[in-house]
């Protein structure tokens, strides 16, 4: 019997139905599942496939494509998004979006955020954080604060900040108490803001490319960081 085929099952048909409006056929039958696993494959042999899994401990799913043409790679994401309530505010409405994320790598810690309006990349900020006693914890706040002084000195007064680690808006509401000098510093630096933020938790690792960009940035800046006190150390 395999695992979670219901549940799977379900999905697949979201996103078989959801690609359909976008004239973006896939398909799926009895022998497209595994454990925890359903592949969809496109109808035309040339555009690949797409992989989603479901990981019953956080009841989330993650998408995986391997599609051979690009041109649909943008509305795939964006259908994957709309149906698991991603969306991200359309550019008219002048109200940016920012995802972030921290990465604690060999005793690297690294940050990093993408700032967009609508689906345009307005900003990429990613760097290391020199106190590592809160690994990764650090990074996620390091974060936001870059996330806010580019905003500042950008004009921008409003942003939605997108998060998967949950300290980021509950240190900055209140709700949990800042018990170190890092999330101190945190919430004092977003009291003081003028820019107006809303916050929008979105669970890791569920297929969100520009939550999985942030990701990246953030583990980047750690490789980086490494490799050039690498570099200094054979000199």
């Amino acid at each position: 019997m395999t695992l979670y085929k219901n549940e799977l099952r379900s999905k697949a048909l979201e996103l078989q139905n959801a690609l359909e409006k976008q004239n973006i056929k896939f398909f799926f039958d009895d022998n497209s599942f595994r454990d925890y696993l359903v592949k969809l494959h496109a109808d035309d042999i040339s555009g690949g496939n797409l992989s989603i899994y479901y990981k019953p401990t956080k009841n989330t799913y993650s998408l995986k494509k391997q599609l051979n043409n690009s041109k649909f790679d943008t509305i795939i994401d964006s259908v994957w998004n709309k149906i698991n309530h991603f969306e991200t505010y359309a550019a008219q409405t002048g109200i940016y979006e920012a995802f972030v994320d921290g990465s604690y790598i060999s005793g690297v810690i690294g940050y990093g955020a993408v700032i967009y309006l609508g689906d345009e990349i307005k900003a990429e900020i990613s760097g290391t954080v020199a106190d590592t006693q809160f690994r990764q914890f650090s990074g996620e706040l390091k974060s936001v604060i870059e996330t806010i002084k580019w905003c500042q000195a950008n004009c921008v007064k409003k942003i939605r900040i997108n998060y998967d680690y949950q300290g980021i808006e509950k240190f900055a509401a209140g709700k949990w108490k800042a018990g170190n000098d890092v999330s101190r510093e945190y919430v004092d630096f977003i009291i003081k803001t003028k820019i107006k933020i809303e916050w929008r938790h979105i669970k890791s690792h569920t297929g969100n490319s520009k939550n999985d960009k942030a990701d990246f940035l953030a583990k980047k800046a750690t490789v980086r960081s490494k490799k050039s006190r690498n570099e200094y150390f054979f000199k």
